[in-house]
């Protein structure tokens, strides 16, 4: 019974000590997978950290750095010690072809005026030829961007600039307001970082929304349209949301190892770094979905690498194969129950990134053309009969929709002219556009557009 009893237990730590060389072997296994393709990354050139992050979001000579003069000219950002200020904050820009009240016009006109050397610095900085802000990345998703509130700052007081000068017919100033407006997104375009880049999406978008404000309201010069014509082509930069990928990359990647990430200690004021629970670790959890991650993301930056619209076709048919792959559950911190549940958790806004920057790329080649249409307006006295007319004295080629590839579309209205994209939905409405009080709840399909109604 004795010997019995031993070849059970001698059996026993036998299975026991073969079930624990498969799972060494299987997680040594598991932990090179994971190295070799943070290797891959490394040799690639690209980051796989906060720390190398900021090593690859380049240094810039501080005599060559617009991001420096940029937050000198924070400091001089000026506004009303009284409820103005609320009234500023709050200011809705009017509907294209309606002008703004006198006593509007009274309270931003004295806004910009006190905001006169915050613009002067602008123009400053913006004559330099690289932008570089002081942001650390080791802090991963929790990494502050306080540069990116005062530039919202400083945007909005260039765009009332603009609007000023649109009701006053003002169009050296209203060019100098463009540029400016230009310079401050261009700040942004090396950051590696999906919300810098989507802020620098809306501000390229807000010039947009004020050039067509202002050039319903006031006729330029051929001089002018030319150099506006030439400064918002410029202002289309390829790419950047693949290197915004690259970045959140970077940052996420600490979380799916497990490794110390930093959260917030409110009670002593200051980021601190924290360690997952042990068992996260021995069950692979983090390394598997890294695994799936580190394959979607690798697909995800190759597409927003394609032209429009090839990317976009691409992303979404990714995205619905993914999703099938992908169950999304309620979690708290390091409570894992699934084993991709944090590829579930950050994947699917990358079709949503590729889409804005298709809007933005749309609304640049939307301004563009309607430019074109205004030098040949200024040029032969009459508004083209179709864009064909614009090539290739106004234009090189015909503006391309990125959302379908085909050329931009465009309509003589009574009086001026509609341009637009059929969007996201690939529906060609048209050009209906969509109204000022549109409402979510609304299922009518709507073009993107640029109308002038001179």
């Amino acid at each position: 019974m004795k010997r019995f009893f031993f070849r059970i237990c001698l059996a026993a730590l036998f299975l026991l000590a073969l079930l624990l060389v498969c799972f060494i072997v299987w997680r040594v296994n598991l932990a090179r997978d994971v190295n070799a393709k943070l290797a891959a990354i490394r040799a690639a050139g690209l980051p796989t950290s906060g720390v190398e992050l900021n090593a690859y979001y380049s240094a810039v000579p501080d005599n060559e750095n617009a991001a420096l003069v940029m937050t000198q000219a924070f400091a001089l950002i000026r506004s009303y010690s009284d409820s103005r200020s609320n009234e500023v904050d709050q200011f809705q820009f009017p509907e294209r072809g309606q002008p703004v009240t006198p006593e509007e016009s009274k309270l931003l006109y004295s806004y910009v005026e006190m905001n006169s050397d915050a613009l002067a610095r602008i123009r400053e900085a913006i004559k330099l030829p690289e932008s570089r802000y002081p942001v650390d990345y080791t802090p991963g998703l929790i990494t502050l961007l306080p540069h990116l509130t005062q530039l919202n700052k400083l945007e909005k007081i260039a765009e009332y600039e603009l609007m000023l000068a649109s009701q006053s017919g003002d169009t050296t100033n209203a060019v100098v307001a463009i540029e400016s407006l230009v310079g401050i997104a261009h700040s942004l375009d090396e950051e590696p970082d999906i919300i810098a880049q989507l802020v620098h999406v809306r501000f390229i978008l807000s010039v947009e929304n004020s050039l067509e404000y202002y050039l319903n309201a006031t006729n330029l010069n051929a001089t002018q349209l030319g150099e506006l014509a030439a400064l918002i082509a410029n202002a289309e930069r390829t790419n950047l949301m693949a290197r915004a990928l690259i970045g959140d990359r970077a940052e996420l990647i600490p979380y799916f190892q497990l490794k110390p990430v930093w959260l917030r200690n409110d009670n002593e004021n200051k980021w601190v770094s924290d360690y997952p629970p042990t068992k996260y670790w021995f069950m692979g959890v983090g390394e598997r979905d890294l695994i799936y991650y580190l394959r979607v993301m690798d697909t995800n930056i190759a597409f927003a690498n394609l032209p429009f619209p090839r990317n976009l076709d691409a992303i979404n048919n990714f995205v619905g194969e993914a999703t099938d792959k992908i169950e999304q559950h309620p979690y708290t911190s390091f409570h894992y129950e699934h084993p991709f549940l944090l590829s579930a958790t950050f994947l699917p806004s990358t079709g949503i990134i590729l889409k804005r920057e298709a809007e933005f790329a749309t609304k640049l080649h939307l301004t563009v053309t309607a430019l074109a249409i205004e030098r040949f307006r200024s040029a032969h006295g009459r508004l083209p009969e179709n864009l064909n007319e614009l090539v290739p004295q106004f234009l090189s080629g015909l503006p391309v929709d990125p959302f379908d590839g085909q050329p931009l579309r465009y309509h003589r209205l009574a009086k001026g002219y509609v341009i637009y994209s059929v969007g996201a939905d690939g529906h060609d409405d048209g050009g209906r556009e969509k109204p000022a009080d549109w409402k979510s709840t609304d299922k009518t399909t709507y073009d993107i557009t640029f109308t002038v109604e001179r």
